[in-house]
């Protein structure tokens, strides 16, 4: 789907927001301090923002010189390429990223979800939808070894080879021997625009979906306390992630996928006799109690060993700790969750009838007492 110059970039005005949103929100979320060569600071992230801008509208400037194949040949032949780095994958590149926008909007407007102020056609799903195809940064993850909990995190860059993740981890928890630490990938990340790790066409649409329902959230009450962490953090992670699924599947049902299946290749869920989802969960719930008895040892022996154990059946994870724990355990819609915030938020959902009545109704909530008072009946008034 091929759309006018006017309409493959947000306003001049709406980046501008996004970019002071990003650069001071982010920076009070992850610690953009730059202390380390590895980290993405905020000098790092001013310079990708404004990067990203002149990409967005250069391209829009250029669209009446150029001749854009379709889209559908255009996410085709991007998907397919081993460098997009090439000049082939640049040249196809923004095409792929304004037909994924452009996607998820209509999705967006199919849905109903609006802002609550009247807002010219071209704005009436706001923040617009912004993304940036890119590789995206990793996230060094703290956790108290005594509970799990997401004590500090900072963004670091993506291009990290495996021996700089475990010296990063080694060196924090050797600065600090009362901290766990974990480097954990990311498959995008919420700046505007969002960046999107696109290693498929379904997990771009569905990373891009999730980022924007983020950008929708931080207008309101559960966005903006994103930042305050515990169970804010939690509400807001597996909302965008059972929204932006849901975009997911009307963008993928509405449009196709012109990909060959080979793209999407999740990593396996199990191994040949294992099932790696209810073993972490068992394991979460085994790691919890050790630690709220005091012993942290056996706790981080038992990781290792299940760990260990999963390498035997054939799931690798580097490495599970305290802090791999704190960050898997915010996104509460995953199989491996034992937070019974996704099953509620869940449930919140299919009595809300639409997903727009949904997100008006967590959208205004802070605390797992607010998802309980829903459920329960109890009146509630919109954010």
């Amino acid at each position: 789907m091929r759309r006018r110059a006017r309409d493959a970039a947000p306003s001049l005005a709406a980046f501008v927001a996004g970019l002071l949103a990003a650069v001071l929100l982010w920076n009070g979320l992850f610690g953009l301090r730059g202390d380390t060569d590895e980290e993405f600071d905020i000098a790092h992230l001013v310079r990708w923002e404004f990067g990203a801008l002149a990409n967005k509208w250069l391209f829009a400037a250029g669209e009446p010189l150029r001749d854009d194949p379709p889209a559908e040949e255009a996410i085709a032949a991007w998907f397919a390429l081993g460098d997009r780095s090439g000049e082939d994958g640049r040249r196809l590149e923004n095409v792929v990223e304004s037909a994924i926008e452009g996607r998820i909007d209509a999705a967006i407007r199919e849905h109903g979800i609006s802002f609550p102020l009247p807002l010219p056609g071209a704005l009436e799903v706001w923040p617009p939808l912004d993304i940036e195809l890119t590789p995206s940064p990793h996230v060094l993850v703290i956790s108290p070894r005594t509970e799990i909990r997401r004590q500090d995190e900072r963004i670091l860059q993506f291009d990290l080879g495996i021996e700089e993740l475990y010296r990063i981890e080694r060196e924090a928890e050797e600065r600090d021997d009362s901290i766990a630490a974990f480097v954990a990938p990311t498959g995008g990340i919420a700046f505007y625009p969002a960046i999107v790790d696109a290693r498929s066409y379904r997990g771009a649409v569905g990373t891009a979906a999730h980022e924007w329902v983020h950008h929708y959230l931080a207008f309101y009450p559960l966005g903006r306390a994103y930042f305050a962490g515990g169970d804010a953090q939690t509400i807001n992670e597996t909302v965008a992630s059972l929204a932006g699924w849901e975009l997911r599947d009307a963008v993928l049902e509405r449009f196709g996928d012109p990909t060959p299946p080979a793209s999407f290749a999740p990593a396996p869920a199990s191994g040949p006799d294992i099932d790696r989802s209810a073993v972490l969960r068992e394991l979460r719930l085994e790691v919890d109690a050790l630690l709220e008895q005091g012993r942290v040892e056996e706790a981080e022996r038992r990781m290792e060993e299940v760990r260990l154990m999963l390498a035997d059946h054939g799931i690798s994870i580097r490495r599970i700790n305290q802090a791999y724990f704190a960050w898997y355990g915010t996104y509460a819609a995953r199989a491996d969750a034992v937070d019974p915030l996704g099953d509620q938020l869940r449930e919140l959902r299919a009595r809300a009838g639409s997903l727009a009545r949904f997100l008006e109704l967590v959208r205004g909530i802070t605390s797992r007492a607010e998802v309980e008072a829903l459920l329960a009946g109890t009146e509630a008034t919109p954010g």
